[in-house]
C-alpha cells in the first residue's frame, strides 16, 4: 500500500483459488481501490480464471463481447535478493524487459506467464466500455 500506484488491489487469496474451479460474480478475487487523502476508495473489482482456461470457458464467466480478459506475460524479474537495487524501468510488470533473451542478460528471472487470466470491473463508471475497461 506504500508503493504509488493507479489502483490497489487488495486480494482474497482463498477466492482466488476458489476461482480455478468455479465463478461466482458475488466472491470477486480482488477489490480495486484508489488512494485518496483520507484513506481508499473502492473502485471495482478484479475476477480471475486459471491460465489453461479456454476462449469458451472465459466467454462463459464474462463475455469477451464485453470484457477484456488479459494475462500477464513475458515478465522479467530481477534475481532473488536484489530487488532494493534493480532499475525498476526494465524490470517487473511495467519495466522494459520483454523477451526471456533481454532478461537473462540483464541476470534477471524470465516468466512467460504469471498468474492466470483476469478481468477487471469498474461497476461505478458511468458508460459500459469504462466499467469493462483493463
Amino acid at each position: 500500500p506504500n508503493l504509488p500506484q493507479a489502483q490497489y488491489h487488495f486480494t482474497n487469496y482463498w477466492n482466488g483459488y476458489l476461482e480455478g474451479f468455479t465463478f461466482d460474480p458475488a466472491r470477486p478475487t480482488s477489490l480495486l481501490y484508489k488512494k485518496t487523502k483520507d484513506g481508499y476508495e473502492l473502485i471495482g473489482a478484479m475476477y480471475t480464471a486459471p491460465r489453461t482456461a479456454s476462449l469458451e470457458e472465459l466467454d462463459e464467466r464474462v463475455p469477451l463481447g464485453l470484457a477484456r480478459w488479459h494475462q500477464h506475460t513475458n515478465l522479467c524479474m530481477p534475481k532473488r535478493g536484489e530487488a532494493a537495487h534493480a532499475d525498476w524501468r526494465r524490470f517487473g510488470l511495467t519495466g522494459s524487459i520483454s523477451s526471456e533473451e533481454e532478461c537473462q542478460e540483464a541476470g534477471g528471472r524470465f516468466y512467460p506467464v504469471i498468474f492466470g487470466w483476469m478481468v477487471h470491473v469498474y461497476p461505478f463508471e458511468s458508460s459500459l466500455a469504462r466499467v469493462w475497461a483493463q
